[in-house]
């Protein structure tokens, strides 16, 4: 009897690895098609000078230029820019589990060696869901920029830009103008001031942003 379970446990383990990797060789396949529409803009292009690209990176994804993809020790639990992009540009309908492991897979082995990190980040800024308004959902930061206060990503000042930023963890609860993201954008401030730390994009709801872990 042990035996036999031992042999199907296996058979699973086997199959699960055919399964993942027929979806990284799928998703190879699509990878131009899929970055073709970003592979010629800049963030700049987009709206968003330097300054604004180093507040998007430190605060959804400190390690981005660094990381492969993945952030360990935690891959399966955590989602950078990389693994955000996987989500909205190769899969019609995402569900956690076996999904979450062939989205790690994609971005550790497909997209990252094989997409410039600029690229990357062009193409969050044009995909990131930026919540719902209006019966209408949003995509996009310069989407969001005119639905939530009706200008350009660029004309936004630091406030209304920050506040972009903060609904992306959670587009429909950290929606602007709510006590919610006010919140959230007065912890996103500690961090660029140097008052709070964090370092890993587990860390990305700022839950240790408060009093106690601040720097002296």
């Amino acid at each position: 009897m042990r035996r036999k379970l031992i042999c199907l446990l296996a058979l699973l383990c086997g199959a699960l690895v055919a399964y993942e990797a027929y979806a990284v060789g799928i998703a190879y396949k699509k990878l131009d098609h899929q970055f073709l529409p970003y592979a010629s803009v800049t963030p700049r292009d987009l709206g968003l000078n330097e300054k604004r690209q180093e507040i998007l990176i430190k605060i959804q994804d400190p390690a981005f230029f660094d990381h492969t993809g993945i952030e360990w020790p935690s891959p399966l639990t955590t989602t950078t820019i990389t693994q955000s992009l996987v989500k909205r540009l190769f899969f019609d309908k995402f569900t956690k589990g076996f999904k979450k492991i062939e989205q790690t897979l994609i971005a550790r082995f497909v997209v990252n060696p094989n997409i410039s990190k600029e690229t990357q980040l062009v193409a969050f800024m044009s995909t990131a869901y930026l919540g719902e308004k209006d019966g209408k959902q949003l995509f996009g930061f310069d989407q969001g920029a005119h639905s939530w206060f009706n200008k350009s990503l660029s004309e936004l000042n630091d406030d209304e830009y920050l506040s972009l930023v903060a609904m992306l963890p959670g587009p429909n609860r950290l929606r602007p103008n709510t006590a919610a993201s006010r919140e959230r954008v007065r912890r996103i401030k500690q961090v660029l001031n140097g008052e709070c730390i964090y370092e890993h994009v587990s860390q990305i709801f700022l839950d240790q942003c408060s009093e106690s872990n601040r720097r002296p």
